[in-house]
């Protein structure tokens, strides 16, 4: 089991979505709708069978503006960006090194400030950092080495369907062009999908064929695994049928829905034991859903009200892009030796991030039994000699072949 924190201010919002029927469907490059429960348990899954060589980024603890305490990690070549949804700023970490680099831009309401980051894409190629958040009807250009604000890019639709949700998107550098997405909520904005230049001039879009309403606790997600789409993934915490979608070639595929059982209430948070918690993912070969089991749960009131639960590792949902087929599947993190993993997969890598204190064990146990190299053990022994429980984060990433 793991255990969780969870802020009552931190939202979760959506997608859009579509019904979900029973058992898997004959494919056909369409739609392909499952019942978790009645999926066939399939082989499982090595990641080394998946990915590449391993990196393991010990994060600078010199600073103490490069300390963090989780949050979404987005990659690149030569960098690691960490941003929270919460009033913390985007940091920015060389991947050779772990050394923290700066913040891109700050905490605030005045000119190069934001409050809360829904999502950030780091671009090599073009110098900055994009960054989209809540409550702003705009993307936010950062230039990677001063961290200071380069432009604002006015978005064309806005939304207003929920406070708790912003935008995500793609930037093609090449073509000067971003495609985002939104939810479709009832009274929100009126479009799915849509491209538009850096002066917020549209260039396609697709409009919503239904809505859904507003509700706090759907998050949209995008993972950008797939270069030349723009994946539409979201957490859902109960209250909707995951459906996954991919945007390419000015349309918008759904790939795979995901029937839970029993849903909650739009907008009513439930963490009730037995109920599912899933992160999806759309690659190139695969569609990924991660799934975990809440067993417990306790909370704590006053002005920092948090919610605590534990979770269990069930088997993910796995489709076959390919054949669509669709099974259950357990992922064993062969490199740090454990048995069950819940792999996070970003920008064409399996990312994850431990603290120092669960690395220490981790890696001494992935030095014993881990399927690794003789460069990985090292880096491994590198950095077990020199860190401590209260020093920063340990990234480990490797990309997908």
């Amino acid at each position: 089991m793991k255990h969780i924190q969870i802020s009552i201010l931190l939202s979760i919002s959506l997608l859009l979505t579509v019904s979900s029927c029973g058992q898997q469907q004959a494919w056909d490059g369409g739609l392909i709708s499952v019942q978790y429960d009645r999926l066939p348990q399939g082989e499982d899954i090595l990641l080394s069978d998946w990915v590449g060589e391993p990196e393991f980024i010990a994060l600078d603890s010199s600073d103490p503006e490069a300390l963090i305490d989780g949050g979404e990690i987005t990659v690149s070549d030569r960098y690691i960006g960490i941003y929270s949804p919460m009033e913390t700023p985007f940091k920015l970490f060389d991947r050779a090194t772990g050394k923290f680099l700066r913040n891109i831009g700050n905490i605030g309401r005045g000119p190069g400030e934001y409050r809360y980051i829904s999502m950030a894409q780091i671009d090599e190629s073009c110098g900055r950092i994009w960054i989209s958040t809540r409550l702003m009807n705009k993307i936010h250009s950062y230039d990677i080495q001063t961290g200071k604000l380069s432009e604002d890019i006015p978005l064309a639709h806005e939304s207003d369907g929920s406070p708790n949700q912003g935008y995500v998107f793609m930037v093609d550098t090449l073509s000067k062009t971003i495609t985002i997405a939104d939810v479709p909520f009832d009274n929100g904005c009126p479009v799915i999908a849509w491209c538009q230049d850096y002066k917020g001039n549209v260039l396609w879009e697709i409009p919503k064929t239904r809505t859904i309403a507003a509700n706090p606790m759907l998050r949209i997600n995008t993972m950008l695994n797939v270069k030349g789409t723009l994946d539409i993934c979201y957490n859902s915490m109960n209250t909707q049928h995951d459906t996954l979608f991919a945007i390419n070639d000015e349309k918008i595929q759904p790939l795979l829905t995901v029937d839970f059982g029993e849903v909650t209430a739009p907008g009513r948070l439930n963490i009730s034991e037995g109920y599912y918690l899933h992160n999806p993912y759309i690659l190139t070969n695969y569609i990924v859903m991660t799934i975990n089991r809440i067993e417990t749960t306790d909370s704590k009131s006053g002005p920092d009200a948090h919610i605590f639960f534990t979770t269990s590792v069930q088997p993910s949902v796995v489709m076959d892009r390919r054949t669509g087929e669709v099974s259950r599947r357990n992922f064993t993190n062969d490199f740090m030796a454990k048995n069950e993993s819940n792999p996070t997969f970003r920008d064409g890598y399996m990312v994850n991030m431990y603290s120092a204190s669960y690395f220490l064990k981790a890696g001494s146990e992935a030095l014993e039994k881990g399927n690794l190299s003789s460069s990985a053990r090292k880096r491994i022994s590198d950095i077990l000699e020199n860190i401590s429980e209260e020093d920063n984060n340990v990234i480990i990433l490797a990309p997908l072949k």
